[in-house]
């Protein structure tokens, strides 16, 4: 899968650019710091796997409303398609089109990339100086590990996995180990335990201060009960003490109360109510006197009113007068109002009608009549014409614009028929692309064959070597014996020895003779100069398809323009009819209207609204008339009824005005008015008046009676009587009441038997009681104090008890315990969860060395030994106990951290081709490198680069950089600035 173009409407500080990737499958990309470089990177990530809006928001540009592009792909298995994506467009996500002209949606591309993300693909098939910038940080210990995860996954993150994993682990528990945390809670738990074991010994004698502490209790229980019926017959004394000196007055008060007789007849609160009737009973006679006098006043003065009055028939004739007089005074206004709007009404209709300027005068309204339907009908015919005529311009404007469209289509058509390609030469093109690519396997094989041959003379050497190093040393050995010995049988064994090594060296180098003239034997070219023509055969191919599929839209676009072309005259004879039956309405008005054809039609609705303006206002100025005539009758008619009612009074009338005459009539009323309402205010006055004495004798009755009441109920007849008779009552009262108040009292003092017992007589005498009290007082004291030895004793075990118990420390300790095993039970759980993912990450890493690791590490080796100027021939992973191990030309092997910074950069970089490469035999995506070669010389830059350029025949390689010295040597390569990107129109 290969990037063809990169269009960007919107993405950080690119703004409507566009980017060729189609010229070559080895694209550099050149631009200085801060030129955008790494934006293009991520805009293809975003074209790819898209962003989150958060990411979509930092990269939306500050001088544009866009966000979004389209990233064109080319896909041996479905050809080229285009992945759009916008940000406001369903939330960024991608809208891919084909060239068949169907779309799909983000799944269909996730199938394309076979379910690649974004994190695998910047793992596998792109790598940059921040890479290899980490790779220089590591330990040597740490580096050999380091290069396994890139080898196995292609991302060094593994590595970083597995030693926070390892830091975890570690931090929650080591077998030997003190400072980790789940050591420290097992030490806790021993030390709670132990001093669990120590508090049970205690408890023996814990128990027996307990028992003790728990009778003493008891004892002081029933001491006290005693203590609190002591401590209350005390209290009883006290109480009798104080019922005393008020069973005292108590008899005193009964002694007197024999002197009064049994009953003394009264009524209740006699005084009282006999003096509350008088008082309401006074003011009731002083107002009934007032109103007999106000009576007589109210009688004369009525008389004298009565007797001035005119006759009531009178009276109802001005009455009826004055009710028409509103009724004529605002005809009178409204004639005013009339005679002034028939005046307007007039000038104004001679105005409109004289703007009109339609020929149409004052006596042609009313001859003229515009139903509802006629504005309607006016303004359709408005409205038709206007949509006729914008309709005829716009469709002559379509036609210019078809013919024109037609010539440059067919000027279009023509140069590109010129500009294709013989069939003769499009069999050729074709037949050198198969030759070339043949021809490029073939050298390929050549080089590998011979870098075989190469490995094989290297360890024919070796063993040749170390077979006369040995034949040699033997010799020596035997000759060493024979001549310490004696015996001449050694002497034979060396010189058969040495012939054996000689043999075998002469053998051996016959045959690496022979590998030396096969090596010699074959071809090795240059398939530099085949690749280029290769290239340029098939740009000229898909340049010549390009041209056949433009001229095939170009025949689809002449048919449509003719067919366009068609539907415009059939639209213009449709407007012809129109316009005919248009023409036949507006003559169809001009017969109903004749004064229409002075007025053009688009100002006919306007012309509606001014004309029914001014009929309205003939007809408004109709009804005035009308109503001016019935209110002149009105009026005449009234005046004749008043000059009547003037001649039946004998009242002037000939020089009087209306005005003059109604105020007469008016001044007559209210003088008559007044005088019975005079009249009927002392009606009313002296009803009231009657009605009050009525109302003032009934209330004085029943005080009246009260009264009697009273004084029957004491068996008195005067009022001096009665009072002496409610004196005596009083003092019996007093008497009663404090005697209830003394019971009252000693009820409050005394229990019940104690006062029933005190009032029967058998009270005991003020000695007595105080006697009794002493002997109380000193059994109190002494019963407290024994309860205060006791007391004593108890607060002494009491503290021996909270000694022992350690303020609850064996609880506490106990529940700490508690809470710490399970703290422990945790800790365990969470230290087996990161075991495990160590283990699963372990397991993972040996299943991807058993399928990967050989086929990338082959790869590696390949790649390594170009690198390297093949000063390295072969890597070796780690096994057992063994490191990664890199075989020097010379046959001596290396470990990783033997190896030179610059040598462990070119290791990291092939391993990361050799991933790679594995991984795009499955997914074939782009490999993206962002300047991971600024720490290289000129001699290895040039390497790398050329190793790009054939990796570049089966993978696009884009290559990000801003070293001047990798842009001067662009033979290996095609050059993109993005500072000369197209911009898109």
């Amino acid at each position: 899968m290969r990037i063809q173009q990169a269009t960007i409407y919107g993405f950080g500080k690119w703004i409507d650019v566009a980017i060729d990737f189609s010229s070559s499958d080895f694209l550099c990309m050149y631009g200085g710091n801060e030129s955008g470089k790494t934006t293009i990177q991520q805009f293809i990530a975003f074209m790819l796997f898209g962003m989150p809006p958060k990411k979509r928001a930092y990269y939306r540009p500050k001088t544009s409303g866009k966000m979004g592009g389209r990233l064109t792909m080319y896909d041996p298995d479905i050809g080229e398609f285009v992945i759009q994506r916008f940000d406001e467009i369903e939330n960024g996500s991608a809208i891919c089109y084909t060239t068949d002209g169907n779309s799909y949606d983000e799944r269909w591309l996730q199938e394309q990339l076979k379910g690649m993300s974004q994190a695998t693909y910047q793992s596998i098939f792109s790598f940059s100086a921040v890479d290899l910038l980490g790779i220089r940080k590591m330990r040597e210990d740490e580096l050999d590990d380091v290069l396994l995860g890139i080898g196995l996954t292609g991302s060094s993150k593994i590595h970083t996995v597995e030693k926070r994993l390892d830091a975890i682990t570690g931090e929650l528990f080591k077998p030997y180990g003190k400072k980790p945390k789940i050591n420290q809670q097992l030490a806790s738990l021993d030390q709670l335990f132990t001093s669990l074991s120590e508090y049970r010994k205690t408890e023996a004698a814990y128990k027996t201060r307990k028992n003790e502490a728990l009778g003493l209790s008891d004892e002081i229980r029933q001491s006290q009960a005693e203590l609190e019926n002591l401590k209350y017959a005390a209290y009883r004394i006290e109480k009798k003490q104080q019922a005393l000196p008020i069973f005292i007055k108590y008899q005193h008060e009964y002694e007197q109360l024999a002197e009064y007789p049994e009953k003394i007849p009264f009524p209740e609160k006699g005084i009282e109510r006999l003096e509350k009737l008088n008082e309401q009973l006074l003011p009731l006679k002083s107002e009934l006197n007032v109103l007999q006098d106000n009576a007589e006043t109210y009688l004369k003065k009525r008389e004298a009113i009565r007797q001035e009055m005119p006759q009531d028939s009178v009276f109802q004739e001005a009455e009826d007068i004055m009710k028409q007089k509103q009724v004529y005074l605002e005809n009178e206004k409204s004639l005013k109002n009339c005679q002034e709007s028939v005046r307007k009404m007039e000038l104004q209709i001679n105005t409109e009608l004289k703007q009109l300027n339609s020929g149409i005068t004052t006596e042609d309204l009313g001859t003229i009549d515009l139903s509802f339907h006629v504005e309607k009908t006016w303004q359709q015919l408005k409205n038709d014409q206007e949509q006729l005529t914008l309709t005829c311009n716009h469709l002559e404007e379509e036609q210019q614009q078809l013919i024109r469209k037609r010539d440059y289509l067919k000027k279009q058509k023509y140069a590109l028929s010129a500009s294709l390609l013989e069939e003769s030469e499009k069999n050729r093109l074709a037949e050198q692309i198969s030759s070339n690519r043949h021809q490029e396997y073939m050298e390929q094989n050549s080089i590998y064959q011979a870098g075989e041959l190469n490995k094989v003379k290297r360890q024919t050497n070796s063993r040749l070597k170390l077979w006369l190093f040995g034949s040699a040393s033997t010799a020596l050995f035997l000759i060493v014996i024979a001549l310490v010995q004696g015996y001449n049988l050694f002497y034979g064994l060396a010189g058969v020895a040495l012939t054996i090594g000689i043999v075998q060296w002469l053998t051996g180098n016959q045959y690496v003779q022979n590998i030396e003239d096969m090596m010699s034997k074959s071809p090795v070219t240059s398939i530099e100069s085949s690749i280029n023509d290769r290239l340029e055969a098939e740009r000229k191919i898909s340049e010549n398809d390009d041209r056949k599929r433009e001229l095939s839209s170009i025949d689809d676009q002449l048919r449509n323009n003719e067919i366009e072309r068609l539907k415009c005259e059939e639209k213009q004879h449709s407007l012809q009819v129109r316009h005919n039956r248009l023409n036949e309405q507006i003559n169809f008005q001009y017969e109903q209207h004749p004064f229409l054809r002075q007025i053009d039609i688009a100002f006919w609705p306007d012309f509606f609204h001014s004309l029914k303006y001014v009929l309205n206002l003939n007809r408004d100025k109709v009804e005035k008339e009308k109503q001016m005539d019935i209110l002149l009758e009105e009026n005449s008619q009234f005046t004749e009824r008043v000059n009547a009612f003037f001649h039946d009074m004998k009242w002037e009338s000939s020089n009087k005005s209306m005005e003059a005459k109604l105020s007469s009539i008016a001044r007559l009323l209210e003088d008559y008015r007044n005088g019975m309402t005079a009249i009927t205010q002392f009606n009313n006055r002296y009803d009231d008046n009657a009605m009050h004495r009525r109302h003032m004798k009934q209330k004085m009755q029943p005080y009246e009676q009260e009264i009697n009441n009273l004084f029957h109920a004491a068996g008195t007849g005067t009022e001096e009587a009665f009072l002496q008779q409610g004196k005596r009552l009083e003092e019996k009262e007093k008497l009663l009441a404090g005697i209830t108040e003394r019971r009252e009292q000693l009820l409050q003092i005394l229990q019940k038997e104690e006062y029933n017992m005190i009032l029967s007589g058998g009270y005991i005498s003020e000695n007595e009681l105080n006697a009794e009290y002493e002997r109380t007082a000193t059994d109190i004291s002494r019963l407290e104090q024994e309860i205060e030895r006791k007391r004593q004793r108890r607060a002494d075990l009491d503290a021996d008890l909270s000694q022992m118990e350690l303020s609850e420390s064996y609880s506490d300790t106990l529940h700490r315990f508690t809470i710490e095993k399970e703290q422990l039970n945790k800790m365990a759980e969470e230290w087996a969860v990161f075991k495990a993912a160590k283990e699963i990450l372990a397991e993972t890493k040996r299943h991807y060395r058993d399928n990967y690791l050989s086929d990338v590490l082959e790869r590696t080796s390949r790649y390594f030994h170009v690198l390297t100027g093949e000063a390295y021939t072969d890597i070796y992973p780690p096994e057992d106990s063994l490191p990664f191990r890199v075989l020097a030309h010379d046959g001596i092997r290396y470990q990783v951290d033997e190896l030179s910074q610059g040598t462990v950069d070119q290791l990291y970089v092939s391993l990361r081709l050799g991933i790679s490469e594995v991984m795009s035999e499955k997914h074939r995506l782009p490999f993206i490198i962002d300047d991971a070669f600024v720490h290289f010389d000129t001699k290895r830059t040039k390497r790398i680069l050329r190793l790009l350029s054939d990796i570049s025949v089966n993978q696009q390689i884009i290559l990000f950089t801003c070293k001047q010295e990798i842009r001067e040597t662009s033979a290996n390569f095609t050059l993109i600035e993005p500072a000369k990107t197209v911009s898109v129109p």
